[in-house]
């Protein structure tokens, strides 16, 4: 799974949000800014260099809108021309690693809750990512903290 990077105030308030409606979620998982969710383990060498090139530019600015809910997950919608390019561009790059479900163009957001009550808005930004985030993980079937870090690279300024 591929994460955007959030600032420190950003991941301090979503995880208090997702500590407090969606605990399961949030002892699984710290809150987060998926870009993509299915990356070939055995592909972590050309992934590492491509996530290493694009931290080398600037990093993508975006906003979040207030909180709406899609499918019973209410989240944080996140927007902004630079994080969908960057999106975009690794997708190009990638295309012949991703499953289905990466290949189309996200909605891309944070999770914070499941059919809970609506949560919380977190503060909209202007937010700068601060890097791209490597995980593995084992999918549903784990107890406690499932997420392990890969590959970490941060953004220049």
């Amino acid at each position: 799974m591929l994460t955007l990077a959030l600032p420190d105030a950003l991941q301090r308030a979503a995880d208090a949000i997702r500590g407090r409606l969606a605990p399961d979620a949030a002892a699984r998982a710290p809150a987060h800014l998926g870009l993509f969710r299915h990356l070939p383990a055995s592909q972590l060498q050309p992934i590492e260099r491509d996530m290493r090139a694009m931290a080398a530019g600037g990093a993508p600015l975006f906003r979040l809108g207030p909180p709406r809910c899609r499918d019973g997950l209410w989240m944080a919608p996140a927007m902004g021309e630079a994080l969908a390019a960057m999106r975009d561009e690794l997708a190009d790059r990638w295309r012949g690693l991703l499953a289905a479900p990466d290949m189309g163009r996200p909605l891309l957001h944070i999770s914070l809750s499941r059919g809970a009550p609506p949560p919380p808005a977190l503060p909209e930004g202007p937010w700068a990512a601060q890097g791209l985030l490597l995980w593995r993980h084992p999918g549903h079937q784990c107890d406690g903290a499932c997420w392990s870090p890969l590959v970490a690279c941060r953004f220049r300024r």
